[in-house]
């Protein structure tokens, strides 16, 4: 079984949000962590309008999120988002939430840094694995021009690709 860890991050679509905009963008990330859960997947932080979520089932984790995109076109807010595999490390202490390694987080954040409004972000890594395991959406990544930044111990930069919505 593979694991996607996955960073959305949840905007009005225009500064200085009206509180409608707001209650939107709640109602959002409500709905969306309902979905992670009845999915099998689990809600691993959320913190103001950033939602944390580990996935279990690849297509459904994919759908999900190119439906989130066209919701977020549909209904005038923004996502960026990125998605990485979740490669786990031991539990925290109390067993409550699952561990990720550091690298896994480092990326995990480099491409939520990178990509823009309705775009997820994730490495060549991870197309390879879709390419496997759920190929009909490979084809729905397109490569940026600029990669990320280099990890210590990467020889090069990492090139970045991203589903638009």
């Amino acid at each position: 079984m593979l694991n996607l860890l996955v960073l959305l991050r949840f905007e009005s679509a225009a500064p200085g949000a009206s509180a409608i905009e707001r209650v939107i963008v709640e109602r959002v990330i409500v709905e969306y962590a309902g979905r992670v859960r009845e999915a099998g997947g689990s809600i691993v932080d959320r913190e103001a309008d950033q939602l944390l979520v580990c996935l279990t089932d690849m297509r459904w984790g994919l759908q999900s999120l190119r439906n989130l995109l066209s919701q977020a076109r549909r209904e005038g807010f923004v996502v960026r988002a990125a998605m990485v595999q979740a490669v786990l490390a031991r539990a925290d202490p109390s067993g409550a939430r699952p561990g990720f390694t550091k690298r896994t987080l480092d990326t995990l954040l480099r491409l939520a840094a990178h990509v823009d409004r309705q775009q997820v972000g994730i490495t060549p890594k991870l197309l390879s694995l879709i390419q496997l395991g759920a190929p009909e959406y490979a084809e729905l990544f397109e490569r940026l021009p600029h990669p990320i930044g280099s990890l210590p111990g990467e020889p090069t930069p990492q090139p970045v690709l991203v589903m638009a919505g």
